[in-house]
């Protein structure tokens, strides 16, 4: 379901995954994006939740970007008490895969201790960067894999001429390293977005035998399309890559998608993913990889952000359930 950010307040905001009951837990992440508050403070007022968590990545509490970080948090924070029974600020590291599945696992871990199970679960992944919400997605489905969880998403009304400069590593998320044999060619899919270097860099990084681009199309916002197909023109005019679509707003067709296009591959190949695009399509590939474990998930960690300008606004918001089955549906109930 998409809603424009006026139906979302037309319609008295957002509400728990079930009528007259709280969702368990409600997860959000603050960064120096404005639009990071968005859907806190589109809770309706009769939302409400057992126990709300706040990621942050302490990198971006510090130097240039603390300053549009610490009023995001504190306000999600505001908001998040008037409606949840505790709100707790988890630390991770944006630098540091390990911190951060360290801070995650921790954070969730809390409600292991109260010994409760998580049955509705509302994760707000705007602003995670694609790395950390992998790692939670991978540990909330394999802790409670029943649970209902849906995903909203608020959609960037516009992006800066620029989101990242230069690139740190190549790693593979925690939890979806796949298999590799070294026997085997290798077949990497790039879901593209707008920082061409940084798929520059996962093909040289994994040197694949072909690559597939993938461009989101349809987009979130009509005006992504040609920039997106602009700014890798350089990477679809090489001979050794193949060209595809994906649904950037929709995680059941993205992954319907994917499936289709990686699965003559599986037996034959390595297959490597690199989900660039919008976190949406992110989620469709980690239910690809649950699908076939034998997937590996690369991240190519940027050298820096651009913290003044890499969003602005909001355009809409997206929201869809996905189950413990890997099925998924659009939550009617959610507004």
């Amino acid at each position: 379901m998409k809603l424009l950010p006026e139906e979302v307040a037309s319609n008295g905001g957002i509400l728990t995954i079930e009528p007259d009951l709280p969702d368990d837990l409600f997860i959000a992440c603050a960064s120096f994006e404005p639009r990071s508050v968005f859907v806190a403070n589109s809770l309706s007022t009769t939302y409400s939740a057992r126990r709300a968590i706040v990621y942050v990545n302490r990198e971006f509490l510090e130097g240039g970007s603390g300053p549009r970080t610490k009023p995001n948090l504190y306000g999600l924070i505001k908001s998040l008490a008037r409606r949840a029974d505790t709100v707790d600020v988890v630390e991770g590291s944006w630098l540091s895969d390990v911190e951060q599945i360290g801070a995650l696992r921790q954070g969730l871990g809390l409600s292991v201790a109260l010994g409760r199970q998580l049955e509705r679960v509302t994760v707000d992944c705007s602003t995670f960067n694609r790395e950390a919400l992998l790692t939670l997605l991978v540990l909330l489905r394999s802790a409670w894999p029943e649970c209902r969880l849906r995903i909203l998403y608020s959609s960037p009304g516009n992006h800066g001429n620029w989101l990242s400069r230069g690139f740190r590593t190549i790693r593979n998320v925690m939890g979806l390293c796949g298999t590799q044999i070294a026997s085997k060619p290798t077949v990497l899919a790039v879901l593209s977005g707008f920082e061409p270097h940084r798929t520059q860099k996962v093909i040289e990084e994994h040197e694949p035998s072909k690559v597939l681009l993938g461009v989101g199309d349809p987009p979130t916002s009509p005006e992504f399309l040609e920039r997106n197909y602009l700014e890798h023109s350089l990477v679809l005019s090489r001979q050794d890559v193949e060209a595809f679509k994906f649904t950037a707003g929709d995680i059941e067709e993205c992954r319907n998608q994917l499936i289709v296009l990686l699965e003559p591959y599986i037996d034959t190949a390595n297959v490597v993913v690199a989900p660039m695009s919008t976190k949406m399509s992110t989620i469709a590939t980690l239910l690809v990889a649950e699908r076939y474990p034998q997937i590996q998930v690369t991240y190519c960690l940027p050298g820096e952000y651009n913290v003044q300008e890499y969003s602005t606004g909001v355009k809409a918001l997206y929201v869809q359930e996905v189950t413990g089955t890997s099925a998924i549906r659009e939550n009617k109930g959610s507004t």
